[in-house]
């Protein structure tokens, strides 16, 4: 089982409950963590029911869906929608997962949505990434050259390019 970093001495609380419009044709209930450090409240578990047949196919479209067309104060991140940035990153029914990658499953009657188990919260889906880019910059995981720095562009050649671990005249830090 996840355990997640909760404010001290608090418990995650049933919230809110959103159901579908009385036309929906495939309703799927998302159970979302939602906690706001400016109220003073314990999070809680709010419910929202969405109707499939009008959204799209990953757990970040029916997020935004619910922030669009439901509950505007809902707070997570998103960016490239091609699970390359990793900021939507968060645990999705006990996985942490990118939410753009990850399928709404056909099977399951709901969806449990939860911030990143290992980090603080900011705000609802929204993780504190200081100690991620502190120690981002410490490994420094980005090419670095050895000749002066010029205004034209700087090429490898293929030889350069295939020989592993070096990048011509550049280094990895």
């Amino acid at each position: 089982m996840v355990e997640f970093t909760l404010p001290a001495n608090s418990r995650v609380r049933p919230g809110k409950t959103h159901p579908a419009p009385a036309d929906a044709k495939r309703k799927r209930r998302f159970k979302i963590y939602r906690w706001n450090p400016d109220d003073g409240d314990n999070p809680r578990l709010d419910s929202y029911e969405i109707d499939r047949a009008a959204c799209g196919a990953m757990v970040l479209d029916a997020l935004i869906k619910i922030k669009s067309e439901i509950d505007g104060t809902l707070t997570f991140r998103r960016s490239c929608r091609e699970g390359v940035c990793g900021s939507c990153a968060m645990n999705i029914d006990g996985a942490n997962t990118l939410a753009c990658t990850a399928f709404i499953q056909k099977n399951d009657d709901r969806v449990t949505v939860y911030p990143l188990s290992h980090a603080d919260v900011v705000k609802d889906l929204v993780p504190d990434l200081d100690l991620f880019y502190a120690q981002y910059a410490l490994i420094e995981p980005w090419s670095k050259t050895e000749a002066r720095p010029g205004r034209a562009e700087r090429l490898q050649s293929p030889a350069a390019l295939s020989r592993p671990g070096r990048l011509g005249p550049c280094h990895l830090g």
